[in-house]
């Protein structure tokens, strides 16, 4: 992989470090293929592509986002220009509990 990065035929001066190179260029939808594709793609496709659904689905069954309605600061633009950023506040959808026991929990073992 580090040689076909390196290709000069494919990328002019590849050891300068250049982001500007890919603003004109048109990419392939299937350009990007972190898992591979066809008879030689990644047996573990699937497996991490569900695992990523079951770990997003925990979370978001523990917390909900909600947009925030503070004024948003500047962004600061520097090396790379950020997207629009929406900007989301993480809220607890468990109950908080408040109990004896919780209390005895959390007070160090001696």
């Amino acid at each position: 992989m580090n040689a076909c990065d390196r290709r000069e035929d494919v990328y002019p001066d590849p050891e300068h470090f250049s982001p500007e190179r890919f603003l004109d260029r048109q990419f392939s939808p299937f350009e990007y293929l972190p898992f591979g594709g066809g008879s030689r793609r990644c047996i573990g496709m699937a497996f991490a592509q569900f695992e990523m659904k079951v770990v997003l689905s925990r979370i978001l069954s523990q917390v909900e986002l909600v947009t925030d309605t503070r004024s948003a600061r500047p962004v600061r633009r520097g090396l790379t220009s950020g997207i629009s950023p929406i900007k989301l506040l993480v809220k607890d959808k468990r109950p908080a509990k408040l109990g004896r026991r919780n209390y005895q929990d959390s007070l160090p073992k001696s």
